[in-house]
């Protein structure tokens, strides 16, 4: 029981550590807005994107885990801006832009 609850807890630190803020007011207006007028798209995986792209903010709906969420990336080396868009139904990433702020 112990090594169980011992696992829990590592387990529980490692998730917890990569979360990504929420997005503010501000920065969720930019992702709506911008979205919406992208017409033009990738597909991506995330996990590819740790050395061009820093994470800004996110916008999801925690309790409804098959919507859509939105993720605000800068590039590092342009620094213009790119919207991750996650469709929970089927699993797919695409990823807009790039847009100026």
């Amino acid at each position: 029981m112990h090594k169980f609850l011992l696992l829990f807890l590592l387990t529980t630190s490692y998730a917890n550590a990569f979360e990504i803020d929420v997005c503010d007011e501000t920065d969720a207006s930019f992702i709506h807005s911008n979205i919406e007028k992208s017409e033009k798209f990738d597909p991506y995986i995330p996990f590819e994107l740790d050395q061009k792209f820093k994470t800004i903010c996110e916008i999801r709906d925690k309790e409804m885990m098959d919507g859509l969420a939105y993720i605000l990336y800068k590039n590092l080396e342009t620094d213009s801006y790119f919207i991750g868009l996650y469709n929970g139904l089927d699993g797919s990433n695409q990823m807009h832009g790039p847009f100026i702020k």
